[in-house]
Protein backbone atom coordinates (compact mmCIF):
# COMPACT_ATOMS: atom_id res chain seq x y z
CA UNK A 1 0.00 0.00 0.00
CA UNK A 2 3.12 2.42 0.93
CA UNK A 3 4.58 1.75 -2.54
CA UNK A 4 1.30 2.64 -4.26
CA UNK A 5 1.45 5.73 -2.50
CA UNK A 6 4.87 6.22 -3.54
CA UNK A 7 4.30 5.65 -6.65
CA UNK A 8 1.17 8.37 -7.11
CA UNK A 9 2.96 11.01 -4.95
CA UNK A 10 6.98 10.72 -5.32
CA UNK A 11 9.01 11.41 -2.28
CA UNK A 12 6.22 10.25 0.11
CA UNK A 13 8.49 8.01 2.23
CA UNK A 14 11.21 9.68 2.41
CA UNK A 15 9.05 12.73 3.85
CA UNK A 16 7.71 10.17 6.07
CA UNK A 17 10.87 8.93 7.02
CA UNK A 18 12.55 12.29 7.87
CA UNK A 19 9.15 13.30 10.31
CA UNK A 20 10.11 10.21 12.35
CA UNK A 21 12.44 9.90 15.14
CA UNK A 22 14.34 6.93 13.91
CA UNK A 23 14.42 8.28 10.25
CA UNK A 24 13.11 4.99 9.27
CA UNK A 25 9.89 2.85 8.77
CA UNK A 26 9.16 0.29 11.21
CA UNK A 27 10.01 -3.72 9.97
CA UNK A 28 7.00 -5.37 10.51
CA UNK A 29 8.60 -7.59 13.16
CA UNK A 30 8.97 -4.51 15.54
CA UNK A 31 5.24 -4.44 14.99
CA UNK A 32 4.23 -8.30 15.71
CA UNK A 33 6.59 -8.15 18.47
CA UNK A 34 5.68 -5.66 20.59
CA UNK A 35 2.00 -6.91 19.87
CA UNK A 36 3.41 -10.35 20.54
CA UNK A 37 4.16 -8.72 24.12
CA UNK A 38 0.77 -7.49 25.31
CA UNK A 39 -0.72 -11.10 24.08
CA UNK A 40 2.10 -12.87 26.15
CA UNK A 41 2.35 -13.06 30.33
CA UNK A 42 4.59 -10.91 30.77
CA UNK A 43 2.28 -8.12 30.11
CA UNK A 44 -0.57 -9.81 32.18
CA UNK A 45 -0.48 -6.42 34.42
CA UNK A 46 -0.84 -3.67 31.68
CA UNK A 47 -4.14 -1.91 31.23
CA UNK A 48 -5.46 0.95 30.79
CA UNK A 49 -2.69 2.44 28.24
CA UNK A 50 -1.47 2.93 24.94
CA UNK A 51 1.49 1.23 23.47
CA UNK A 52 3.22 3.38 21.00
CA UNK A 53 4.86 1.69 18.60
CA UNK A 54 5.84 4.64 16.10
CA UNK A 55 9.63 5.13 16.36
CA UNK A 56 9.19 8.25 18.27
CA UNK A 57 6.59 10.06 15.76
CA UNK A 58 4.49 11.20 18.70
CA UNK A 59 6.78 11.75 21.37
Amino acid sequence: MLHDWEAESPGVIERLNADTPLRRAADPDEIAQAAAWLLSDRASYVTGTVLRVDGGMLA
